[in-house]
């Protein structure tokens, strides 16, 4: 990519500190990692900004995380409640449904916005050029070729933080929380999931091709 751009990590339904990041990123094409609802409290006003940016933007990447696979499955009745709870979905259901009185998923659909999971549906798994790859939660290390979901948006590899492991090709994610609320870099591996809207902490865009970050 010759043109300079943004990979911006998880959102986690907050909003503002979405809103206040894309201010400083106009001239970009973005590049979002996923995990834009659940745990936070804004996922419904996130969810309206990232389906308005797409409209006015549709160069813009939207890629799928962990949390926005689960919720889908929560929605095809394919994980319980409970499940999508435990997984922090009570504050994205709050956003649309302010009280259930029976079944919380068939309440749910009924308000649930259909642009908004046409939104999610539309995401794409991984954007990948020759020299870089950017995922949810990055790639295998035991089979670096493999780009399926359960490997590159539904796995947890621990393994990318060992020293030892040295990417082909710079390998940007979220997923992996980082207590510190600063991106993690090592060689040619970038996480920047800097606990926005989990931990408190900021939401982080790494800088392209400059390899600089950007937090709010």
């Amino acid at each position: 990519m010759s043109r300079e751009f943004a990979i911006i990590g998880d959102v986690h339904g907050d909003a503002s500190r979405l809103i206040q990041l894309l201010e400083s990123l106009r001239n970009r094409r973005l590049i979002f990692v996923g995990d834009y609802l659940d745990r936070g409290g804004e996922t419904r006003r996130t969810l309206e900004h990232l389906v308005e940016l797409k409209d006015r933007h549709p160069e813009t990447v939207f890629l799928r995380g962990n949390h926005e696979a689960s919720f889908l499955a929560f929605l095809d009745g394919k994980l319980q409640f409970y499940e999508f709870a435990a997984l922090g979905g009570i504050p994205t259901i709050k956003a649309y449904l302010s009280r259930a009185t029976s079944d919380v998923r068939v309440e749910f659909l009924r308000v649930f916005p259909a642009s908004h999971r046409h939104f999610i549906e539309s995401c794409a798994d991984f954007f990948e050029t020759s020299d870089l790859i950017v995922s949810h939660c990055g790639i295998n290390p035991d089979t670096p070729t493999s780009r399926d979901a359960l490997d590159i948006v539904m796995g947890t590899h621990e393994q990318l933080f060992s020293p030892e492991f040295d990417p082909p090709k710079l390998v940007v994610c979220g997923h992996y929380a980082q207590t510190s609320g600063l991106p993690y870099t090592r060689g040619n591996f970038i996480c920047i999931d800097t606990g926005c809207g989990t931990l408190g902490g900021p939401l982080t865009a790494l800088l392209m091709p400059e390899r600089q970050f950007l937090q709010v």
